[in-house]
């Protein structure tokens, strides 16, 4: 991928992008500045974002300005941009000019989206579960992970709505990796065979942590405990066996649920509907958000009750 030079306007420093990856509702960048440039130590403004945006500073330093309010932003920083606002930056003298990764969310999920993003602080604390995120990002970088763009972004928002209620102890990078690394694996694991019997002692031993920690760590960097995400995980798989016309009482069974009635229960506080009434001849627009993978990972983030969203 080669950076391709923007035009800007003339009170705005140059600036290079390069299109990292992109869906039908998000997209993943890198901009950065040309070198041997001069870049400005006074404040220039930028055009209001057409969409909303996650921004992450990957190297170096800049200064970002709104209203009043001024920060200084250097690697590992969280921004957003959002539609309609205007911001000045400018950058640190002597200091390595930024480079950048932007999240850019379009369509319908950027509509969803429009009602939290103006509660969110605009410059986001730092936490354990958005610093495992940028790591996340990073694979998705290196072509290493054949992971959802979509799903991965609609995390991100989910853990800058919650940055606030997370615990203020951060990890250090190289524990971070490796916590990183074994809540992953679990989650691969849930992932690719959810009616498997995934106790939290088993989860546990298969990735060399004691059960405690990998409980406390998994809801930390993941932000939901490890059953909840493997209930998920079986209901969007009962989902798609209701799709293809198996009858919901196989469904309950073949999803690696074991009682019907509590099957129906817990798909229908997710789903909104009941099994019986999810048939793949009757799929309409106004059930949109079972149908799309972007709507079912933004339901995700958004299916968790508040107060649980703090334990």
């Amino acid at each position: 991928m080669t950076p391709v030079d923007c035009r800007v306007p003339l009170n705005v420093e140059p600036f290079r992008v390069q299109m990292v990856r992109e869906t039908s509702s998000v997209s993943l960048v890198r901009f950065d500045h040309p070198s041997q440039i001069s870049l400005p130590t006074n404040y220039s403004s930028h055009n209001a974002a057409e969409n909303f945006r996650v921004n992450i500073v990957e190297h170096g330093w800049f200064r970002l300005k709104y209203g009043r309010r001024e920060w200084t932003l250097g690697a590992g920083s969280i921004f957003l941009s959002r539609p309609s606002e205007v911001y000045g930056y400018s950058h640190v003298k002597y200091a390595q000019p930024d480079t950048c990764l932007r999240v850019e969310f379009y369509g319908p999920l950027a509509g969803e989206l429009s009602n939290c993003v103006f509660r969110l602080p605009l410059v986001l604390p730092s936490t354990n579960r958005l610093a495992f995120l940028r790591l996340r990002l990073g694979l998705l970088l290196s072509n290493a992970a054949e992971m959802s763009l979509d799903a991965l972004a609609c995390e991100l928002v989910d853990a800058a709505a919650n940055a606030q209620h997370d615990g203020p102890r951060l990890y250090r990078p190289e524990l971070l990796r490796w916590y990183g690394e074994r809540i992953g694996a679990a989650r691969e694991l849930m992932d690719c065979n959810p009616t498997a019997h995934h106790s939290l002692w088993r989860l546990s031993s298969q990735v060399g942590m004691s059960v405690f920690l990998f409980a406390r760590v998994f809801r930390e960097l993941v932000g939901t405990p490890p059953h909840k995400y493997l209930v998920r995980r079986r209901l969007q798989r009962a989902r798609d066996l209701l799709r293809s016309g198996m009858p919901v009482t196989d469904v309950c069974y073949a999803a690696g649920f074991n009682n019907l009635s509590h099957f129906i229960r817990t798909f229908r506080a997710y789903f909104g509907m009941l099994p019986s009434k999810l048939k793949s001849s009757s799929l309409a627009p106004a059930m949109r958000r079972v149908v799309p993978s972007i709507a079912d990972a933004w339901q995700e983030c958004q299916q968790l009750n508040p107060d649980e969203q703090r334990r």
